[in-house]
């Protein structure tokens, strides 16, 4: 809330002391930008990619586990009491190091899409400033911050165009 009335008093004060230049305000939504340019796409396919790989072998490694619980249940009653618990305290770490490989690809997976996202953003933060002075726009907010807005000043289509063009144009 403090963020937009400074804004709102920054844009007045500018409107203000401005006496012969035009001002040009604008927004985007870069959350849509990220989502609808071709670079997070992209992004979001490879992450599925790398999450159905993962989610694939976690199945393979929990039907490998159900097998070997179900074999120790089958010979307990053959195996003697130390063999038996050796086999549980087996089978027990077996459990915990799928647990961690579980979680550690997790967290690989958060930091990746992070890693892509902030990447996104980046690039879409140089391709507002571009745009912007291009266009002469003299402030451009993010949709989010803003509490109204006219869709005339809505930018954001425009900046998708403009950087799938330049991000086809680095990914030929």
């Amino acid at each position: 809330m403090k963020r937009i009335v400074i804004a709102v008093l920054m844009c007045l004060s500018l409107v203000a002391t401005a006496s012969a230049a035009d001002v040009k305000l604008g927004y985007v939504d870069l959350q849509k930008a990220l989502t609808m340019s071709a670079a997070g796409q992209a992004a979001k396919a490879k992450m599925d990619s790398e999450i159905k790989t993962i989610e694939n072998d976690v199945k393979k490694r929990e039907s490998d586990l159900r097998a070997l619980q179900e074999s120790l249940q089958k010979q307990a009653a053959l195996l003697s009491a130390e063999a038996r618990q050796e086999k549980e305290l087996d089978f027990k770490q077996q459990v915990k190091d799928h647990q961690r490989f579980v979680k550690d690809k997790q967290e690989e997976m958060r930091s990746k899409e992070m890693t892509y996202t902030q990447q996104i953003l980046r690039d879409l933060g140089a391709q507002v400033v571009t745009m912007s002075q291009d266009k002469g726009i003299t402030m451009m907010f993010e949709k989010s911050q803003l509490v109204y807005a006219i869709d005339a000043i809505d930018y954001t289509d425009a900046l998708i165009k403009a950087y799938d063009a330049v991000y086809k144009d680095s990914h030929k």
